[in-house]
């Protein structure tokens, strides 16, 4: 009975080695299915540029100046847009505002607006948000965007996790207006964002991990 015993606890630790040494950081290797409006299959045959020793990589050659006042912004209310808020307090030389439930009554005197891409139902619900508000808020505040001719920067810094369907459709309401993209690549693995800034030559950095945005922010504020 003991040696049975003690083959079991063999084999479940050896189990759980391999799992913890088959498990994958920035980039992966494949999107878990549900987390992604991709597949596996797709995610797998990707052809990464960035890497831990290239970490950011731009696309294209800025071409527009952007000013301060800027204004940050979630459309989808996940920590994202509270990562560039401290991106944009590590420039120290550019003047912002973070509000991430602003609406088109904010963009007074605004020269660029910074939209974290990236929906998260846990962070809908401490905000008290739904869905469908969250949508119509997003759908003013770019009609808003348009109306006034303010610069638009697209981030999509949640990698794989933050894709989905909800996160793609405020992606897609962001993209007709950008005029920079910020995405880490590993949330571009069927080349949504790549794509879309190569067919309309908007200039895209791709960053490694999500730390990398303050350079990429550095690079688009010089």
């Amino acid at each position: 009975m003991k040696k049975t015993i003690a083959i079991i606890v063999i084999i479940v630790v050896a189990i759980s080695v391999v799992s913890a040494a088959t498990k994958t950081t920035t980039p992966s290797t494949g999107t878990a299915q549900g987390s992604a409006t991709y597949s596996a299959e797709t995610a797998a045959n990707y052809k990464y540029q960035t890497s831990s020793s290239n970490r950011m990589v731009t696309i294209g050659t800025k071409s527009v100046d952007f000013e301060a006042p800027v204004l940050v912004t979630s459309f989808g209310q996940s920590t994202d847009g509270s990562m560039i808020e401290q991106v944009m307090k590590r420039l120290k030389t550019v003047s912002y505002a973070y509000n991430p439930t602003a609406t088109g009554a904010d963009l007074d005197g605004v020269k660029t607006v910074v939209i974290a891409v990236g929906n998260s139902t846990k962070g809908l619900g401490a905000a008290g948000i739904s869905q469908e508000q969250e949508t119509a808020r997003a759908k003013e505040f770019m009609a808003a965007v348009e109306k006034k001719g303010v610069k638009v920067i697209l981030c999509h810094i949640g990698g794989a996790t933050r894709r989905g369907s909800l996160s793609d459709a405020f992606a897609d309401m962001v993209l007709p207006l950008s005029s920079y993209m910020v995405v880490k690549e590993d949330g571009n693995e069927d080349s949504k964002f790549t794509s879309y800034a190569s067919a309309h030559s908007i200039p895209i950095t791709l960053v490694y991990g999500s730390k990398d945005t303050v350079d990429a922010f550095r690079l688009i504020f010089n």
